[in-house]
């Protein structure tokens, strides 16, 4: 069993997408960054870009072991835990994922565009619930995506 902590963004050298926390769910999308908020506090940054909502670094530690270092983020994969493709990392990651999803996610409000159509998107969690809404343009064209 793993304890997790938040640490300055300097102790992640950096690494890649070991899983995604939520599969293509608007619900999971909404409540994920409010879930990490809950545990660590507020991300080392939000920003207005669907594919790059937030993130924050976190340390595992584990009796016997060298902590190992994640980032909870939101990326173009959605919501995801990133580090180094080893299996300390993964199986950090799967625990830390776990408790992402068992925690009550804290109140938050996001506004930003994916540029890829583009959309504007609003999501969060108001009084404990979560939304996702988005504003498509006029012109968009279902077909073309």
């Amino acid at each position: 069993m793993y304890t997790f902590k938040r640490v300055p963004r300097e102790k992640y050298d950096g690494g890649c997408n070991i899983l995604n926390v939520y599969e293509a769910s608007k619900e999971g999308e909404a409540v994920f960054p409010g879930q990490a908020i809950t545990l660590f506090g507020q991300p080392d940054y939000f920003t207005e870009d669907y594919e790059n909502i937030f993130s924050m670094v976190v340390e595992a530690s584990k009796e016997r072991s060298e902590p190992v270092y994640l980032e909870i983020y939101h990326g173009p994969s959605g919501p995801a835990i990133g580090g180094n493709n080893d299996e300390a990392h993964k199986a950090a990651a799967e625990e830390l994922a776990e408790k992402i999803r068992a925690a009550k996610p804290s109140d938050y409000d996001w506004e930003g565009v994916y540029e890829d159509i583009p959309v504007n998107i609003r999501m969060g969690v108001r009084n404990g619930v979560p939304y996702n809404e988005s504003d498509f343009p006029e012109e968009f064209d279902e077909d073309m995506f």
